[in-house]
Protein backbone atom coordinates (compact mmCIF):
# COMPACT_ATOMS: atom_id res chain seq x y z
CA UNK A 1 0.00 0.00 0.00
CA UNK A 2 1.56 3.27 -0.87
CA UNK A 3 0.33 6.56 -1.25
CA UNK A 4 2.25 8.68 -4.19
CA UNK A 5 2.09 11.76 -6.15
CA UNK A 6 -0.52 10.96 -9.32
CA UNK A 7 0.48 12.02 -12.79
CA UNK A 8 -1.44 12.94 -15.74
CA UNK A 9 -1.68 9.20 -16.79
CA UNK A 10 -3.97 8.46 -13.37
CA UNK A 11 -6.47 10.81 -14.60
CA UNK A 12 -8.60 8.31 -16.19
CA UNK A 13 -8.16 6.06 -12.47
CA UNK A 14 -8.90 9.09 -10.73
CA UNK A 15 -12.37 10.20 -12.62
CA UNK A 16 -13.63 6.39 -12.39
CA UNK A 17 -13.07 6.84 -8.68
CA UNK A 18 -15.02 10.16 -8.85
CA UNK A 19 -17.45 9.40 -10.89
CA UNK A 20 -18.42 6.49 -9.01
CA UNK A 21 -18.04 7.77 -5.18
CA UNK A 22 -20.26 10.54 -5.65
CA UNK A 23 -23.76 11.55 -6.57
CA UNK A 24 -22.67 14.22 -8.01
CA UNK A 25 -18.81 14.54 -8.74
CA UNK A 26 -17.10 17.40 -8.85
CA UNK A 27 -13.52 16.81 -10.73
CA UNK A 28 -14.00 16.11 -14.08
CA UNK A 29 -11.64 15.80 -17.22
CA UNK A 30 -10.92 19.11 -17.44
CA UNK A 31 -10.60 20.24 -14.38
CA UNK A 32 -8.32 17.18 -13.41
CA UNK A 33 -6.06 18.67 -16.98
CA UNK A 34 -5.90 22.11 -15.40
CA UNK A 35 -4.69 20.39 -12.49
CA UNK A 36 -1.79 18.41 -13.68
CA UNK A 37 -1.10 21.32 -16.98
CA UNK A 38 -1.48 24.62 -14.97
CA UNK A 39 -1.97 24.87 -11.43
CA UNK A 40 1.19 25.67 -9.21
CA UNK A 41 -0.81 25.47 -5.88
CA UNK A 42 -3.11 21.99 -6.33
CA UNK A 43 -1.34 18.70 -6.08
CA UNK A 44 -3.21 15.31 -6.46
CA UNK A 45 -2.04 11.72 -4.80
CA UNK A 46 -2.89 8.25 -5.33
CA UNK A 47 -3.48 5.61 -2.89
CA UNK A 48 -2.07 1.94 -4.43
CA UNK A 49 -2.70 -1.73 -3.37
CA UNK A 50 -0.54 -4.08 -5.67
CA UNK A 51 -0.49 -1.54 -8.36
CA UNK A 52 -4.61 -1.12 -8.10
CA UNK A 53 -5.18 2.71 -7.60
CA UNK A 54 -8.10 2.47 -5.25
CA UNK A 55 -8.19 5.81 -3.90
CA UNK A 56 -7.12 9.38 -3.59
CA UNK A 57 -6.65 12.99 -2.60
CA UNK A 58 -6.41 16.28 -3.66
CA UNK A 59 -5.39 18.92 -1.97
CA UNK A 60 -4.28 22.97 -2.34
CA UNK A 61 -1.04 24.31 -0.97
CA UNK A 62 -0.08 27.60 0.22
CA UNK A 63 3.33 27.95 1.88
CA UNK A 64 2.40 25.70 5.29
CA UNK A 65 -1.42 25.80 4.83
CA UNK A 66 -3.06 22.95 3.12
CA UNK A 67 -6.43 22.90 1.78
CA UNK A 68 -7.74 18.99 1.19
CA UNK A 69 -10.00 19.86 -1.57
CA UNK A 70 -11.34 15.84 -1.96
CA UNK A 71 -10.80 12.56 -0.56
CA UNK A 72 -12.36 9.43 -2.40
CA UNK A 73 -11.98 5.14 -2.09
CA UNK A 74 -13.10 3.10 -5.08
CA UNK A 75 -16.33 1.91 -4.09
CA UNK A 76 -15.18 -1.95 -4.03
CA UNK A 77 -12.58 -0.89 -1.03
CA UNK A 78 -14.85 1.21 1.29
CA UNK A 79 -15.40 -0.08 4.70
CA UNK A 80 -12.15 -1.70 4.60
CA UNK A 81 -9.97 1.19 6.65
CA UNK A 82 -8.58 2.67 3.23
CA UNK A 83 -10.17 6.02 3.54
CA UNK A 84 -8.10 6.36 7.31
CA UNK A 85 -5.06 4.80 5.87
CA UNK A 86 -5.00 7.30 2.75
CA UNK A 87 -5.16 10.29 5.36
CA UNK A 88 -2.65 8.74 7.49
CA UNK A 89 -0.57 8.44 5.05
CA UNK A 90 -0.66 11.85 3.58
CA UNK A 91 -0.42 13.77 7.20
CA UNK A 92 2.58 11.80 8.33
CA UNK A 93 4.64 12.95 4.75
CA UNK A 94 3.49 16.57 5.63
CA UNK A 95 6.28 19.41 6.82
CA UNK A 96 6.45 20.25 10.34
CA UNK A 97 4.05 23.04 11.49
CA UNK A 98 1.70 22.27 8.53
CA UNK A 99 -1.83 23.40 9.08
CA UNK A 100 -4.15 21.70 7.39
CA UNK A 101 -8.58 22.60 6.53
CA UNK A 102 -11.23 20.97 4.61
CA UNK A 103 -14.83 20.88 4.75
CA UNK A 104 -17.13 17.42 5.45
CA UNK A 105 -20.39 16.72 5.07
CA UNK A 106 -21.97 17.12 8.27
CA UNK A 107 -23.93 13.76 7.61
CA UNK A 108 -21.29 11.85 6.60
CA UNK A 109 -20.52 10.21 10.02
CA UNK A 110 -17.86 7.62 8.76
CA UNK A 111 -15.43 10.70 7.77
CA UNK A 112 -16.16 12.81 10.73
CA UNK A 113 -14.96 10.10 12.91
CA UNK A 114 -12.08 8.69 10.64
CA UNK A 115 -11.10 12.70 11.07
CA UNK A 116 -11.56 13.12 14.45
CA UNK A 117 -9.20 10.07 15.22
CA UNK A 118 -6.74 11.26 13.37
CA UNK A 119 -6.91 15.09 15.74
CA UNK A 120 -8.86 17.20 13.44
CA UNK A 121 -10.76 19.30 15.33
CA UNK A 122 -14.44 20.98 14.39
CA UNK A 123 -13.88 24.59 13.81
CA UNK A 124 -16.66 26.27 12.13
CA UNK A 125 -19.51 25.29 9.58
CA UNK A 126 -20.50 26.64 6.15
CA UNK A 127 -24.12 26.54 5.57
CA UNK A 128 -25.46 24.96 2.12
CA UNK A 129 -22.15 24.10 0.86
CA UNK A 130 -22.98 21.30 -0.76
CA UNK A 131 -25.54 20.54 -3.64
CA UNK A 132 -27.92 19.29 -1.86
CA UNK A 133 -27.69 22.04 0.59
CA UNK A 134 -26.10 19.89 3.19
CA UNK A 135 -24.27 21.59 5.11
CA UNK A 136 -20.54 21.13 5.48
CA UNK A 137 -18.18 21.55 8.78
CA UNK A 138 -14.70 23.07 8.89
CA UNK A 139 -12.13 21.05 10.38
CA UNK A 140 -8.50 21.85 11.15
CA UNK A 141 -5.39 19.70 11.71
CA UNK A 142 -1.79 20.58 12.81
CA UNK A 143 0.97 19.22 12.42
CA UNK A 144 3.58 20.19 15.33
CA UNK A 145 7.17 20.15 15.27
Amino acid sequence: MSLKRARISDINSILKIENTSYEKPYWNESLLNYLFNKSITDLAWIFEVKDITIGFLIEQRCLNEIHILNVAVDKKYQNRGFGKKIISQYLRMLPKNSVVFLEVNINNFIARKIYASLNFEKIDARRNYYHNNDDALIMRYIKKQ
